[in-house]
């Protein structure tokens, strides 16, 4: 039974390749929606204190910190 190891390799690193870029929209994605996040959570805070104290004073406040520092890297990819 012959294996041909540069074809399975090439395989591999096109499939490697495929899934570093779809980690890429995926992480560009997150990007976005941690900005839209901030920036809501701006507005809301920018709200809140042009309310009248008595009525701040009954708002609900969400906890909206995230702990968004990235723990991974991407895999380095051969060229």
């Amino acid at each position: 039974m012959d294996i041909n190891i540069k074809d399975d390799l090439n395989s591999v690193n096109e499939q490697l390749t495929q899934m570093v870029d779809q980690l890429n929209t995926i992480n560009g994605q997150r990007e976005q929606l941690i900005q839209q996040v901030q920036n809501l959570n701006g507005v809301a805070m920018y709200l809140r204190g042009k309310m009248p104290p008595e009525e701040a004073a009954e708002t609900v406040d969400v906890d909206t910190e995230m702990d968004v520092e990235r723990t991974d890297e991407y895999p380095v990819t051969a060229e």
